[in-house]
């Protein structure tokens, strides 16, 4: 019972520094840890770049579409707000890694170039390619609302300014007018 118990950690463990160790040259194998306790993206991401550098000759077409999906993604990032947890765009290129990993090939290790991964990445780009462009309109129509809100809570900002400055003029004539009529009250003959 512990023997696969910690034959999991010790797997799990080599795959985090592994990701880690591999992150600056790129991830060639597809990370074996999906837990959401640990969001990082990056293996992922590096996994799906990796994947297209190696189609780049032999499955150009494949190559293409990852590239795009990326240069969609670092297009959104160089606008994106920074409030957000986590990119949309990561979580949709982890989840599709992830089902892979989970579904198909829970404890093998999977090259960039495995055939299996290939076939299936390649059925499974025009479904990420439509949920990235969903993400990407989604996001710009969130921006254009916030735009047009921010243009709505200016103008009313004008306006109460405006009123204010109004009310205050009013309110210093009327203070003007009862501090006359008070001076002439306060008048004995």
């Amino acid at each position: 019972m512990t023997k696969p118990l910690l034959f999991l950690l010790c797997l799990l463990t080599w795959s985090s520094v592994q990701s880690a160790v591999l992150s600056e040259t790129g991830v060639f194998l597809l990370p074996m840890n999906c837990s959401e306790l640990l969001p990082d993206p990056g293996p992922f991401v590096n996994y799906f770049e990796a994947v297209g550098r190696g189609m780049v000759t032999s499955n150009k077409k494949l190559s293409n579409r990852i590239f795009r999906v990326l240069a969609i993604r670092e297009k959104v990032t160089d606008a994106m707000d920074r409030q957000r947890d986590q990119h949309p765009i990561d979580i949709i290129i982890r989840k599709t890694l992830c089902f892979f990993r989970e579904q198909k090939e829970p404890l093998k290790p999977v090259l960039y170039d495995d055939e299996n991964f290939i076939s299936y990445l390649s059925a499974a780009i025009s479904e990420i390619e439509t949920k990235v462009n969903e993400v990407v309109y989604q996001w710009e129509l969130d921006l254009a609302q916030r735009l047009e809100y921010e243009k709505i809570i200016d103008k009313n900002q004008q306006l109460i300014l405006s009123m204010k400055r109004q009310a205050e003029k009013e309110a210093e004539a009327e203070v003007k007018k009862i501090a006359q009529r008070a001076k002439a009250k306060a008048k004995f003959p």
